[in-house]
């Protein structure tokens, strides 16, 4: 058996939380031979669902100027999914048979950042304004392998774009005194994921793809 997966972390505008209100996966076009998962003989594929159980048939395949994993409202509704969860296609290939198949990571213990030229905008704020006083919040944890002092401060309110409908809030992120958004690239994730022994600040992998044989 050849088994295939593509693994994205999701962000707000894939989950419905943006301005277009759809739900879908956008494949970056870094992403190398996406096509070996989705041929042209499936592109609306059917799931089995490994995280609820059952079928997913509303799933469709568009490819132009950008290639999308579309109709996931239901499953993300269902699963109540947030920013930083990671969405998992698997495609299994037998003599006899193709599979297709989904699972969802959820990660609630995490607090996911993205870089803007403005600040950091935050994803799952809710998360966020719970620890906050003062309009900040002030801890300790790891960061590039060391433990230090991070704080996580309002900055303002700002429209991304000239043209963008609705004002975002920006964020900075202080590591030792320091203001760490000059070193990420734009639209660059970070998560602050809080574990019971373990605080880390990290750059995430927004997307991972594998192939191996069974």
């Amino acid at each position: 058996m050849k088994i295939k997966q593509f693994i994205k972390s999701l962000n707000n505008t894939e989950i419905g939380k943006g301005g277009t209100h759809e739900y879908y996966v956008l494949v970056s076009k870094k992403v190398p031979n996406i096509e070996n998962i989705f041929d042209t003989s499936n592109l609306k594929p059917k799931f089995f669902n490994l995280k609820n159980g059952g079928l997913i048939d509303s799933v469709h395949i568009t490819i132009g100027g950008e290639f999308r994993i579309n109709g996931l409202g239901d499953f993300y509704r269902n699963n109540n999914v947030n920013a930083g969860d990671e969405i998992l296609f698997e495609r299994r290939d037998t003599i006899n048979s193709t599979e297709f198949y989904i699972d969802l990571n959820i990660k609630s213990n995490i607090i996911t950042f993205q870089k803007n030229s403005k600040g950091f905008e935050v994803l799952n704020i809710d998360r966020l304004t719970r620890k906050m006083s003062d309009m900040k919040y002030e801890l300790k944890g790891f960061f590039n392998g060391y433990f230090q002092d991070i704080k996580i401060e309002f900055k303002e309110s700002s429209k991304k774009r000239s043209d963008s409908p609705e004002m975002t809030d920006f964020y900075d992120i202080i590591v030792a005194d320091k203001n760490i958004l000059n070193e990420f690239k734009s639209n660059d994730f970070l998560v602050l994921e809080e574990l019971p022994n373990q605080t880390t600040l990290k750059k995430v992998v927004v997307w991972q793809k594998y192939e191996f044989q069974l």
